[in-house]
């Protein structure tokens, strides 16, 4: 008995100091390296190999200088991760767009230094990712290639090097192709294959090990989470290089991640297995305390496999305890989080980075978790392109939930050689990532927009047998007219593929996806009319609701941000050049167009600018969040890029465009929302106010809904009423509707709520602001003259109430304001170059000249006689692209907000939709209303006086008359432009 003891205690302790030993590992991320761009290697017409390779089979391309030459250090100092864009872009001599990238091979090469003690062990390379071809050489020998980029792979160089002694390591890398912005639907072709796309760097993109283990070793480890949320299933797989594994034991301690106490053991023995052999067990354990976004509770699985024969290896896995699933509750199907319910709120991320392009530094990683975190935001998308595991680390680690697809999935009816690339790729991305605690969606396409093909339901399968615990669907789709007419079925259909934790049934029925990508520049009134009427309203129950893209609305960087980001960074990489460009152009126009006053440096400006789309973002996902049927909505999207998606919620450097709190405030888990169904109105008239709990932390009972509306003078109204709040998995509920509210005074009314129960305890708040323009007191009585062959102004004038006396032929008039219409008209200017014209004349002796339609022609023409130097117009983008106009104090402006972006206030003149967007380029010009376009490296003005003699010509590139025409009461700011404009 004495001896079994003995036995028992020296086998324990034995296991102690092998889980507690450390993998034998040498981070070569951490050393030197050096990057040479191989630019006279022909790879075009290569024959290229799909996992698994038989290295045999490839042929040997060594570098075109030699490889005496290449390790005599003929390229750039490094560090890796890297990528040729981060240190060659531009090379060409053409940074501009896409134009600076390299195509081609590149060697990236270290030294390698491999210990004695390692004698007899089997060595390998571990690589994170690469992109696309890493053909790897060891001591000049061919020894790895891998072709699936963005995913780990493994090189067993144990035959290619000599223990103690030094080893050369050249990674030769292909980029053959690849997108910079966000389309992945198309393949590439490389030579007489088709490529499925991604992102275009090259480069070696994620930690290269050298490690060694010995011949039986841990090939990987699965954590299965289970609907039993404090009970875990793991899963070990051996792996023996000897023709028959020896029997042995494998080991588990569970503790808290950065602790050292064990909670729980288990042993599990292992019979003699033949090369692979995968160990599985339970382990239950009921004081776990739960992963949330809220509480990332983090647990340590350390394993150890210790053989009969002396073998050892280990690994540590994190975990978390949670549980992520679909119900059904009376009817309606939600997503449940740990047994809660939860509305997933995200935004996608197409996979950018600054300076290299596709992978983050840590720092960069944590502030990527972080800003949405900062939003309110309960998760992220990983879209069109495959995640980083650095970045999965910091979302187990701080708290935010993941949804994950591959990138490049898309292609259908393509190639059976694309066909396996894109398998294989879908498939080491759920092996990579399925012990994270943060990942709970896997999607293999974004926008399909059509039905899968028998391979990819075979796909779909074959993903879920590798995690059978998360969700998995086909597509985040896209219905656009020759798919499905354009809408989302509400009936089975082949599109909306998915499969459940669990459940080996594939369905086509259950979870309704649908996209509204475009955005409509700013909030708009009409996106909230009534109860049962407002954007992304929903009824449909019987399936999950995503909302899977919404809203683009494009705003420029934290530019002056970015200038010292990339100071900081030591190079400007791929984009560095384009945001200190604009940076640069946005101070000059600041500067010299006398607009310091309203906004007092470039990040003022920026910031401002980026309120719009938070705030338009945060008012929809109140919608969804008071609707309570819907399940998950997707902003369109996470980070600004170079090159087109503007309308991230974040830069390319991960700040946070605007003030965080307008976006969280409408991500909080307990307010009352108050909804208007008109932000805008006359003064006058009325606002009705509808009020909701959004209620997710399950606030109960009887309670008195205070409300009150505020303006400059005071309170002007006041109404308390009983209401019940239901709780539970009610998260929306409709409180009090159609309350009306008085427009008395000009200016902003504040209007509040607030729950209170029947002892006086505060149960939640919210508030919600409306604008009031007055123009009652602005009655144009003195006649305006009217030149407009169309009859454009003379209709808005005549509908305005305001006197006019229409002009022909040549006459000059005797009024001393003028609206003339976009036409330059024969007969009334002389438009021969620098010839005197009767109009500029009459404008010359103290008259005003006003231009609302047509600001580009007039331009052009008072450019001809030399009134004004203009240098063409630019069109403002829309959605992705971004453009959108701020404005300074000025009597054109008054009775309106100034010194701000154009936000609801201004939603008649900046939305997307049905208006005519542009700036000017001009000089000498006194500035009002400026603009910027898209990523380019300049600002515009849209609203210019030139001074002329002694008066003045107003020059509005404003789409005031389509404005005028809207049918919305917010067109009460038009009007009131337009007798500015007469008045001034």
């Amino acid at each position: 008995m004495k001896n079994r003891v003995l036995i028992l205690s020296l086998l324990l302790s034995l296991i102690s100091c092998t889980l507690q030993a450390k993998t034998a590992e040498i981070d070569l991320s951490k050393q030197s390296w050096q990057l040479w761009l191989d630019r006279a290697a022909q790879w075009q017409k290569d024959k290229l190999y799909l996992p698994p390779v038989n290295i045999n089979d490839v042929p040997v391309n060594p570098p075109t200088i030699g490889w005496q030459a290449l390790h005599e250090g003929s390229g750039k100092t490094i560090g890796i991760p890297a990528t040729v864009e981060e240190y060659h872009w531009g090379d060409n001599g053409n940074p501009y767009g896409l134009s600076g990238n390299y195509v081609g091979v590149s060697w990236f090469s270290t030294k390698l230094s491999i210990p004695k003690k390692w004698r007899g062990k089997r060595i390998v390379l571990n690589f994170e990712s690469v992109r696309l071809r890493a053909e790897v050489y060891v001591n000049k020998k061919l020894a790895g290639y891998d072709l699936i980029n963005g995913t780990p792979f493994t090189v067993d160089i144990t035959d290619f090097v000599n223990v103690g002694k030094k080893a050369n390591l050249d990674i030769r890398i292909t980029d053959p192709n690849g997108n910079f912005a966000w389309r992945d639907w198309e393949t590439y072709k490389w030579g007489d294959y088709d490529i499925p796309p991604s992102h275009g760097f090259g480069g070696v993109t994620g930690k290269v090990v050298l490690a060694a283990t010995d011949n039986t070793y841990i090939e990987s480890v699965f954590v299965k989470n289970k609907p039993k949320i404090d009970s875990i299933d793991v899963e070990v797989e051996l792996t023996s290089k000897t023709a028959q594994g020896k029997s042995g034991t494998v080991s588990l301690q569970l503790v808290e991640k950065g602790k050292s106490k064990v909670l729980v053991e288990k042993q599990w023995p292992v019979n003699v297995f033949a090369q692979t052999q995968k160990v599985t067990g339970t382990i239950d354990f009921p004081a776990a305390k739960r992963w949330s976004p809220t509480d990332p509770n983090l647990y340590q699985l350390k394993i150890a496999w210790l053989g009969k024969d002396g073998s050892a290896d280990n690994k540590t896995q994190n975990l978390g305890f949670r549980w992520f699933e679909i119900r059904g509750i009376d009817g309606d199907r939600q997503f449940y989080l740990n047994n809660k319910r939860i509305v997933l709120r995200t935004a996608i991320s197409w996979g950018h980075w600054p300076v290299n392009g596709i992978y983050p530094t840590p720092e960069l990683a944590r502030k990527h978790v972080e800003a949405a975190k900062a939003l309110g935001l309960n998760m992220l998308n990983f879209h069109r392109g495959i995640g980083q595991t650095i970045v999965f680390d910091y979302a187990d680690e701080l708290g935010l939930l993941y949804y994950e697809e591959p990138g490049g999935y898309r292609p259908g009816e393509t190639s059976e050689f694309a066909k396996a690339f894109k398998r294989e790729k879908l498939l080491r991305m759920v092996r990579r990532d399925r012990n994270h605690p943060s990942l709970v969606i896997y999607n293999m396409i974004n926008e399909a927009a059509r039905d899968p093909k028998p391979n990819e339901i075979e796909d779909i399968k074959a993903a879920h047998a590798v995690d059978e615990t998360r969700a998995i669907t086909f597509s985040s789709q896209l219905y656009n007219k020759r798919y499905k007419g354009g809408k989302a079925p509400k009936t089975p259909s082949k599109g909306k593929m998915f499969m459940e934790p669990y459940d080996h049934e594939v369905y086509f029925q259950g979870w309704w996806d649908d996209h509204n990508a475009g955005g409509p520049g700013v909030y708009l009134d009409q996106h909230y009319n009534s109860p049962t009427d407002y954007l992304r309203y929903s009824d449909h129950k019987s399936e999950i609701v995503f909302w899977g893209e919404e809203g683009a609305i494009g705003t420029p960087h934290r530019l002056q941000f970015l200038r010292d980001d990339y100071k900081k960074a030591g190079r400007l990489g791929w984009d560095g050049d384009q945001y200190l460009g604009q940076y640069t152009a946005f101070d000059r126009y600041l500067r010299d167009k006398d607009f310091l006053g309203a906004f007092k440096d470039v990040d003022a400006l920026t910031t401002d600018l980026g309120k719009v789309s938070h705030y338009y973002q945060g008012r929809v996902i109140e919608n969804i969040r008071i609707n309570n049927i819907v399940d998950g909505y997707v902003v369109n999207g996470w980070e600004g890029t170079k090159i087109e998606n503007h309308s991230g919620m974040v830069d390319i450097f991960r700040n946070i465009k605007t003030d965080p709190q307008i976006l969280n405030y409408y991500n909080q888990p307990l307010y009352v929302a108050v909804k208007l169904r008109n932000k805008v109105v006359a003064a006058g008239d009325s606002v009705i106010a509808d009020f909701y709990i959004v209620n997710e932390e399950d606030l109960k009972g009887t309670y008195t809904l205070e409300i009150r509306a505020q303006n400059a003078n005071g309170e002007i109204f006041s109404n308390s009423q009983a209401v019940d709040v239901i709780g539970g998995h009610t998260y929306g509920q409709l409180l009090l509707s159609d309350i009306t509210i008085p427009a008395s005074q000009a200016g902003y009314t504040t209007v509040s709520a607030k729950l209170v129960s029947q002892t006086g305890a505060l149960g939640a708040t919210g508030q919600e602001r409306f604008f009031v323009v007055d123009n009652s007191q602005l009655k144009i009585k003195q006649t305006v003259a009217v030149r407009d062959k169309d009859g454009v102004m003379q209709g808005l004038l005549t509908e305005g109430g305001i006197p006019f006396k229409e002009y022909t032929g040549r006459s000059i008039p005797t009024e001393s304001v003028m609206l003339v219409g976009a036409a330059i008209q024969p007969g009334f200017f002389n438009t021969a170059f620098r010839m005197n014209d009767p109009l500029l004349d009459w404008v010359a002796n103290g008259n005003t000249m006003v231009v609302i339609q047509g600001a580009d022609v007039w331009a052009d023409f008072l450019h001809l006689k030399e009134v004004i130097d203009y240098r063409g117009k630019r069109v403002l983008g829309r959605n992705w692209f971004g453009g959108n106009y701020f404005v300074k104090q000025h009597p054109l402006f008054d009775g309106l907000p100034v010194n701000q972006a154009f936000n609801w206030e201004y939603q008649v003149l900046a939305q997307y939709a049905d208006r005519n967007r542009y700036g000017l380029r001009l000089l000498g010009e006194q500035a009002v209303v400026g603009c910027y376009a898209d990523h380019k490296q300049e600002a515009l003005t849209a609203v210019a006086i030139i001074p002329h003699g002694r008066g003045k010509i107003i020059l509005s590139a404003l789409d005031l008359v389509a404005a005028l025409k809207a049918k919305s009461k917010a067109k009460v700011v038009a009007e009131r432009l337009l007798l500015n404009y007469l008045r001034y």
